[in-house]
């Protein structure tokens, strides 16, 4: 059975060098990486989120969109980004950071709630000494119905999991697994643009597998737990991730830095 990278047959580890000195390259030859700043784009945002939480995972009521894009009181004080397919120019997965908005009233996040409190001491910790503006919540990470289809990954909001295979041409497969890369290099990209230093998030236990392969690992994670299906809350520290990827994996952190030039702001810098 294959775990992970350890222990790999010399001709494999050329094999997998190769691929892992490819990544960027084979990333940017089937997607784009778009932050969504117009009305349009955010309109596209919204409708494939319509799509996978009204329709395909019906978390939320579709009636009440009858516009059909879905959109809830979190988005106007959020960033938003889209990855496209190059081929067809589709959007084909989407993910949102959502901050502290100006007024103490909007200065929760959706996840604090419900799954914080289940989280260590520690974590916990770290989360109140953090400051508020600097926070961001990763949200409504998902991909297309089209792709996961494709993925046969329908079950899967965010496309991931530990065998998903991309049945189209060969740069296709090659390229699906780095989706979630893509949707984090655009997280990256959303917290450089608003200062943000610390991300928190629940995830599919698949996809922090997944991005654990990468090198992408959390500071903190709370306990599976039941929160629109079976999720870990997450808390790290945006810069102490991004320099460990670039120890771990400097062909990743070559990817969702753009070659160094989004790099978070340390916490507290004035």
């Amino acid at each position: 059975m294959q775990n992970g990278f350890a222990f790999q047959s010399g001709k494999e580890d050329r094999r997998n060098q190769q691929t892992s000195d490819d990544i960027g390259a084979i990333f940017h030859s089937v997607f784009n990486v778009e932050l969504a700043t117009s009305a349009e784009e955010i309109n596209e945002v919204f409708g494939i989120r319509y799509q996978v939480y009204c329709i395909d995972r019906p978390f939320e009521d579709p009636n009440c969109f009858l516009d059909k894009k879905e959109h809830d009181a979190y988005d106007a004080r959020s960033a938003h980004a889209l990855i496209r397919h190059r081929r067809t120019g589709h959007g084909i997965a989407t993910v949102r950071l959502i901050m502290a908005g100006d007024t103490p009233d909007q200065s929760d996040f959706p996840m604090e709630g419900p799954c914080v409190p289940r989280m260590s001491l520690r974590a916990r910790e770290a989360i109140a000494n953090a400051r508020r503006s600097e926070i961001a919540e990763i949200s409504r990470m998902s991909v297309s119905r089209e792709f996961r289809r494709r993925l046969n990954e329908k079950d899967s909001i965010s496309g991931a999991s530990d065998g998903a295979c991309y049945s189209d041409s060969e740069s296709g497969k090659r390229a699906v697994p780095y989706i979630s890369l893509g949707l984090f290099t655009a997280i990256l990209q959303m917290s450089v643009k608003h200062g943000i230093t610390h991300w928190m998030a629940v995830m599919e236990p698949a996809q922090l597998r997944l991005l654990k392969r990468f090198g992408v690992e959390f500071d903190h994670l709370g306990p599976v737990l039941e929160y629109h299906g079976l999720r870990r809350p997450a808390f790290t520290e945006a810069a102490s991730l991004i320099d460990r990827i670039k120890k771990r994996r400097p062909d990743v952190w070559s990817l969702i830095t753009d070659e160094g030039r989004f790099l978070p702001e340390k916490p507290g810098n004035d």
